[in-house]
């Protein structure tokens, strides 16, 4: 137990040292004043409905993960599985040392006789439900981008091949999870494209007409980012995509900010949940 717990404060100072390097490299290459000046020329009326957009992919994103908890008998009420999800998504920003899966394991594990091991593959699914959603909409909009190269056409080949690996891989390894298989499919384009709308409206607020289309490119792929354990991974990687394909930088990490706000928005609803306990009511397990 005390391993354990060594081995978590040594990922914690790992993530926050990694985090300090991100921050560093981002305003080295930024101009803060020129930042702070798109968030002042910002539209109020689209970063509402960005949050709003936001709010509604995590909304999905609880029914994904519920369906998938469905697979291995625990039936979980929709509402229930929510406020569940909410508090995970509260724990992963602000109490990392714990996690939003390792609180959702715990209260889980507390009320029903389930084996971890299912928890952290649906868990697992989730994520990489998650990626290929991702991937989706990547390849889609790769067609659409100013900036030219070869084997563009290649990108739809690639989502069916994509989808087939994923497909089998379920199959192969995760059989019990395949009656969920097509409708998390689904529903992790539709969590994608309601952040990808988010994003859509923040460029709104700001006041960008041009390129908008490489925006939200650079935007997606730098979601993949998102995986890696530091704060600030995402927006260094929209930053130096930015930078690549030759966008305004210092409005790419306004951007990159602003949707990091709307994430913490819809988070910090969760720290109900640390004054007034999950109940089980409306779960069961079979």
């Amino acid at each position: 137990m005390a391993e354990s717990k060594s081995k978590k404060i040594l990922k914690l100072i790992l993530k926050l040292v990694l985090s300090v390097v991100a921050i560093v490299l981002i305003f080295r290459k930024i101009d803060i004043d020129k930042v702070v000046e798109h968030f002042a020329n910002a539209d109020i009326l689209y970063l509402v409905l960005a949050v709003f957009s936001f709010f509604v992919s995590k909304l999905v994103g609880s029914f994904r993960i519920n369906n998938l908890y469905k697979t291995q008998g625990v039936f979980l009420d929709n509402w229930v599985n929510y406020r569940l999800y909410l508090a995970g998504m509260f724990y992963n920003l602000f109490i990392p040392l714990i996690g939003g899966e390792g609180y959702k394991i715990i209260w889980l594990k507390k009320k029903f006789d389930i084996k971890t091991k299912k928890l952290v593959w649906a868990s697992l699914l989730d994520k990489v439900s998650g990626i290929m959603g991702l991937t989706f909409l990547v390849l889609i909009l790769v067609n659409f981008i100013s900036f030219e190269f070869d084997y563009k056409w290649i990108s739809i080949p690639l989502i069916v091949l994509a989808y087939l690996a994923h497909y089998f891989g379920v199959f192969l390894f995760f059989k019990s999870f395949l009656p969920s298989w097509v409708i998390t499919s689904i529903q992790s384009i539709v969590v994608q494209f309601f952040q990808l709308m988010c994003a859509f409206l923040i460029l709104l607020s700001l006041g960008v007409g041009a390129e908008i289309v490489d925006y939200l490119f650079i935007f997606l792929v730098s979601c993949y980012a998102y995986a890696l354990p530091m704060l600030g991974a995402r927006e260094l990687a929209f930053v130096l995509g930015a930078e690549y394909m030759g966008l305004n930088i210092d409005l790419t990490l306004a951007i990159g900010i602003i949707f990091y706000l709307s994430l913490a928005i819809n988070s910090i609803a969760g720290a109900y949940f640390m004054f007034k306990p999950i109940e089980k009511e409306g779960a069961k397990l079979l």
